[in-house]
């Protein structure tokens, strides 16, 4: 089987389903291919890019797994563009001070060991193990899959702002340090290694505040890598005294954790960089009114008030009745054609026209009175038999009971008896 599933108005993604070896080249020429693991072997599971157990579970792939995968890569490549900018923007503002000659105020080994060990395995466990909304809100929310449809994490907008964030950030860094250290004696790796804790801590922290969930292994990863760049840098410097020639940091790490500024930049100088993006998502998570972030603040109440709150939103969801639709449900009885009340009734005994409307208009009422006195069980329909009377006869019956006074309408009555049952039998048709 083959789905098609729209990204924008000019692609369109395919993803097929097979469960055999006839479907493997079904599998293998769609975008997305889904294997079932069913009698029939295992070549359609090891030719798809997912596999299930039952059809039943291609609900809860699409629908949760399939919008945590679009949520965690998207925002995991704009956290890998931010941390490139961030820090290497670092080394251009340098440049302005040192004639544009490519010198560095960072070692070059802390720099291999800045993406290699230090801020490498945080991004990888964020885009494995962030959940940016629990799976039950997703199930009863489908219509929360549509923010990967529409691009919502990853558009032209949420990278330009990530980059500005990275711009800003990096000036932060490095002029609050150089301002800190200015006409001061120290040389340029004493000057560059707080500039590289700061970034550290900044690119670290950042991460935290883009994480939607927080487990044991999120905090061990943050942690670990940041106590990790002080034990390097410690080891490093303590028993590298040749390593950059002609350059040697050697013992800089331990001289500025004796030095109680290093400790006062290195505090203050994230809280001002990460102060723009805190406020952001601040706004974002009070004013957004997004579906992910209205779904984001249900995620975060208790059970029996989520559930209220899901509810409210599917009877929301759910089309408004159309005006008139109950009075459409009741059909109308159909009026009774003038000519059959006059083929009831002899020529020779007619009265003239308005006379016979008067006549039907009182026989009616006479013959509906008398069939509730002869009929009990009918009393409970009395009510209604009267109202379609009066639908059927119109203003007649008020015209009936107002043409003539009560002494003659007595006698009118007493006279006309003879041809109830005929105007019984032409009302009850």
């Amino acid at each position: 089987m083959i789905v098609k599933l729209v990204r924008d108005k000019l692609s369109v993604m395919t993803l097929s389903i097979g469960d055999g070896a006839n479907d493997v080249s079904m599998i293998q020429a769609a975008d997305i291919g889904i294997g079932i693991s069913g009698q029939e072997g295992m070549q359609a599971v090891m030719s798809s890019d997912f596999a299930i157990s039952r059809f039943r579970h291609l609900k809860k792939l699409l629908l949760v797994h399939g919008h945590w995968c679009y949520s965690r890569l998207a925002r995991m490549v704009v956290y890998y563009f931010y941390k490139n900018v961030c820090y290497v923007n670092l080394l251009f503002w340098y440049q302005f001070f040192c004639g544009f000659s490519g010198s560095t105020m960072i070692d070059y080994w802390q720099m291999i060991f800045f993406n290699l060990f230090f801020t490498s395995l945080p991004p990888l466990v964020f885009g494995i193990l962030d959940k940016d909304i629990s799976a039950e809100t997703l199930l009863a929310l489908p219509e929360l899959y549509r923010s990967g449809q529409d691009s919502e994490c990853y558009n032209p907008l949420t990278f330009w702002v990530s980059m500005m964030d990275a711009f800003y950030q990096s000036l932060i860094c490095f002029f609050i340090p150089y301002l800190t250290y200015k006409d001061s004696d120290i040389d340029v790796f004493t000057f560059g290694t707080p500039i590289n804790t700061i970034s550290l801590a900044t690119i670290l922290l950042h991460q935290a505040m883009e994480m939607k969930t927080w487990t044991i292994i999120h905090g061990l990863v943050l942690v670990g890598s940041f106590l990790m760049y002080f034990v390097v840098s410690l080891v490093y410097n303590a028993t590298c005294v040749t390593c950059n020639s002609p350059t040697n940091p050697y013992g800089v790490m331990e001289v500025q954790l004796s030095d109680p500024t290093f400790y006062l930049v290195c505090f203050l100088t994230p809280v001002a960089a990460l102060l723009p993006r805190y406020f952001f998502l601040s706004l974002q998570g009070t004013y957004g009114e997004s579906l992910i972030s209205k779904a984001q603040k249900i995620d975060k109440l208790p059970t029996d008030k989520r559930d209220l709150k899901i509810q409210s939103w599917r009877s929301r969801q759910m089309p408004a009745p159309v005006p008139g639709e109950a009075q459409r449900t009741h059909r109308p009885v159909p009026p009774v054609p003038e000519q059959d009340f006059r083929a009831s009734t002899p020529n020779s005994s007619s009265p003239p026209k308005q006379k016979c409307k008067e006549n039907r208009g009182v026989h009616g009422e006479r013959s509906s009175r008398d069939h509730r006195r002869d009929d009990p069980s009918s009393a409970d329909s009395s009510a209604k038999l009267s109202s379609r009377d009066h639908l059927l006869l119109g203003p007649n019956s008020r015209m009936a009971s107002g043409a003539y006074p009560s002494g003659q309408t007595d006698e009118y009555q007493r006279s006309s008896r003879g041809s109830h049952r005929r105007s019984q039998s032409s009302l009850t048709i």
